[in-house]
């Protein structure tokens, strides 16, 4: 599921992109792609000590894509980064204060919360 942007029933999946479907693109569909890249930033801010950004690409192919303003990324990234300094520790002793990373930016990428921030960086969307 890498990238490809080809319809299917009103959205745009990832894989092939070419510049005209990107500027057909409706908004919704930008948002959902940058909701993904909250996704990402989430996870890999959680993990920095792990420095998985040094392996993944992914942060990288969706700035490639988007049609947004920089000032929308750094948003988005400030946005993921403070997210992650609430992830409070588990506090059952067996699992030695390790947080739930992944599951609580899944939770978050699908909150309402989110959408609607992501919603306001419509301001930073380029224009054609």
């Amino acid at each position: 599921m890498w990238l490809d942007i080809t319809e299917t029933a009103g959205w745009v999946s990832p894989k092939s992109a070419h510049t005209t479907d990107l500027e057909k693109a409706k908004p919704y569909v930008w948002r959902e792609l940058l909701k993904e890249y909250f996704l990402c930033v989430c996870i890999t801010e959680g993990f920095k000590d792990k420095q998985i950004d040094e392996d993944d690409i992914s942060q990288a192919g969706y700035f490639d894509i988007l049609r947004y303003d920089l000032e929308a990324f750094h948003e988005v990234k400030d946005y993921a980064k403070k997210f992650v300094e609430t992830i409070e520790p588990s506090p059952i002793e067996d699992l030695g204060n390790k947080k739930a990373i992944i599951s609580s930016c899944i939770d978050k990428y699908k909150s309402k919360e989110l959408d609607k921030f992501v919603k306001s960086m419509d301001k930073y969307l380029l224009k054609d």
